[in-house]
């Protein structure tokens, strides 16, 4: 292996694949392997799917819990969203990046090989994705960028970055140049990421199939479609891997929320930080965080929300914070960190279809998210389920594999192809794309949770499990 060029669709859900609308990346698929039962991580978000990626770790390793987190050490007095550099370094306390485990890029530099990413997603999940850029003078360009060494670079190259849009094709096709006419000719990254914003965005503000969304859709596929044809007019065409993956799937929305209303008209002192008149803060979510000023309180707010018929079952970083059996406790999903909430609600969704004909529905809390658009962050079966194929080098041709898979399961996988151990990663290398005796369907278990729910998940040999999906049995 020479190379790896890893290419994400935000947001894609699997089921959107087909020869019409991601005619590329449909014949990737056939052509290379496919992974049936990829996974994002929990919660669903981007950015804690980033991180996850990047340093095959799920979030109670790496400390990335949530897009929109609570840190009384950091801000007291406010929210933090990851979407922003100044807080991502809050969150960092003065280190290089609030990541507790090292990055892709990290892990290349003593063998001598490089990274290169190439985003057009925010800012914040950028600087997550590539924390140590300055340290090891390796390229990181975001189309949020227009300072900086990087940002003159591409401009001086390319042009100015375009304005973003609804859909946002002209920046997905820019990102596109940005690394097929700048930074793999010039660069030459043994690994290259290319983060594209679409088809998330679209799915937000439109619904998962609007018009707009499926221009946005074909657009960020025609990028693919792009890079295959650089991939195989290159003199080591036959050396290099294309790894296209989606970090969370999407459920429509339908019955906008928000969880601190909900709680301040019960009579609960709910705010977004913490204050003289404030006893638990909300982050607002797919899965919102509580962060209590009293861990005596959440009984309390347990008691209302079991009585709520849009609410599904509680989460807790310390499952004693309730009695016995009315949380499920994070470190089963791989998710429990110092810097979690106390507790993380979930929403009660459904699998029947939904406007726009694909299964799956459920209520949410996201201020700017219209009612009908695309949401994500939860347990919902279409939430978690992933895009991942990958094409080209060692990779089986024309199979589909059946082994469970996730997030971190990625980069172990491209460093197990470039001859490098993924040694202190929670993920592993996924041996089924390139060797068929290692592939091997997953044990599948349901674990019952309060309030009529029940999780599936799928189990490795290795033990490890993967949930697949909550849904309500009664």
């Amino acid at each position: 292996m020479t190379r790896v060029v890893m290419v994400a669709l935000d947001g894609l859900r699997p089921d959107m694949v087909d020869a019409a609308a991601t005619p590329y990346l449909f014949a990737l698929a056939n052509e290379g392997t496919r992974f049936a039962n990829a996974r994002s991580v929990f919660p669903s978000e981007t950015r804690v799917a980033t991180p996850s990626l990047i340093t095959g770790c799920r979030p109670g390793g790496h400390g990335m819990v949530a897009n929109t987190v609570f840190d009384a050490s950091v801000a007291p007095d406010r929210l933090l969203r990851t979407k922003l550099v100044e807080d991502v370094l809050a969150l960092a306390n003065g280190a290089e990046s609030p990541l507790q485990r090292p990055s892709l890029a990290e892990r290349l530099a003593p063998a001598g090989k490089t990274f290169a990413l190439v985003s057009a997603g925010t800012a914040g999940a950028a600087r997550l994705l590539h924390p140590a850029a300055e340290r090891l003078a390796s390229f990181r360009w975001n189309v949020e960028d227009t300072e900086g060494a990087t940002a003159t670079e591409v401009r001086e190259a390319l042009g100015a970055t375009p304005e973003a849009a609804v859909p946002n094709i002209p920046r997905v096709d820019f990102a596109g140049r940005v690394l097929l006419d700048h930074v793999l000719p010039k660069h030459r990254p043994d690994v290259a990421l290319l983060w594209l914003s679409e088809p998330d965005i679209s799915f937000h503000w439109g619904g998962l199939r609007a018009e707009h969304t499926q221009r946005a859709l074909r657009a960020a596929d025609a990028v693919l479609g792009r890079i295959r044809a650089w991939r195989d007019a290159q003199p080591d065409a036959a050396e290099i891997a294309i790894v296209v993956l989606s970090d969370h799937g999407h459920v429509t929305g339908r019955g906008k929320r928000c969880l601190r209303t909900e709680l301040q008209r019960a009579g609960f002192r709910a705010g977004t930080g913490m204050a003289p008149d404030v006893d638990v803060v909300v982050a607002p979510a797919a899965a919102p965080g509580l962060w209590f000023r009293d861990r005596a309180l959440a009984p309390q707010i347990a008691d209302f929300l079991a009585t709520q018929d849009w609410a599904g079952p509680l989460l807790a970083r310390d499952p004693a914070i309730l009695a016995d059996g009315r949380a499920l406790p994070l470190s089963l999903l791989g998710s429990g960190h110092a810097r979690s909430a106390d507790l993380v609600a979930t929403f009660a969704g459904h699998e029947e279809p939904d406007e726009w004909g694909l299964p799956g529905h459920a209520p949410f809390d996201a201020p700017d998210v219209p009612e009908g658009g695309g949401m994500h962050g939860g347990l919902h079966r279409a939430e978690l389920a992933t895009v991942l194929v990958m094409q080209g080098g060692p990779v089986r041709r024309g199979a589909v594999a059946e082994e469970p898979a996730d997030l971190t399961d990625i980069v172990p996988t491209v460093l197990h192809m470039l001859g490098l151990a993924p040694e202190g990663m929670e993920g592993r290398p996924l041996r089924a794309a390139l060797d068929a005796t290692a592939d091997a369907p997953p044990a599948r278990e349901t674990i019952e949770l309060p309030g009529g729910f029940m999780l599936e998940a799928m189990r490795a040999p290795s033990g490890r499990l993967y949930p697949t999906a909550l849904r309500k049995v009664r």
